[in-house]
């Protein structure tokens, strides 16, 4: 469960980028709002719709998204492996 200090519930960044690093790294679930001013504000699950009247959600972060592993962290079949190979062990007595 995601734990907001909340009587901060809002946090300020310049980019969508930052602010959901942030989030995921705090393990935060919640919004983030683009404002008027061109930054963006992360803000927690019980964020009060229209509390910035400026604002406009572009990404919600939730408990799901948290417990999933980041999906760039993982390579695809083709860039893991080389498939089956053929090995021999030799000097091996039977």
């Amino acid at each position: 469960m995601s734990e907001w200090n909340y009587t901060k519930c809002a946090k300020p960044f310049e980019s969508q980028q930052e602010a959901r690093e942030f989030m995921v790294s705090k393990g935060f679930a919640g919004q983030i709002l683009k404002r008027d001013n061109g930054g963006f504000t992360a803000v927690c699950p019980t964020y009060p719709e229209g509390y910035y009247p400026d604002a406009v959600s572009v990404e919600t972060i939730d408990e799901e998204m948290l417990a999933a592993p980041p999906q760039e962290e993982h390579l695809a079949d083709a860039e893991c492996c080389a498939g089956p190979q053929q090995v021999s062990i030799s000097g091996l007595s039977q």
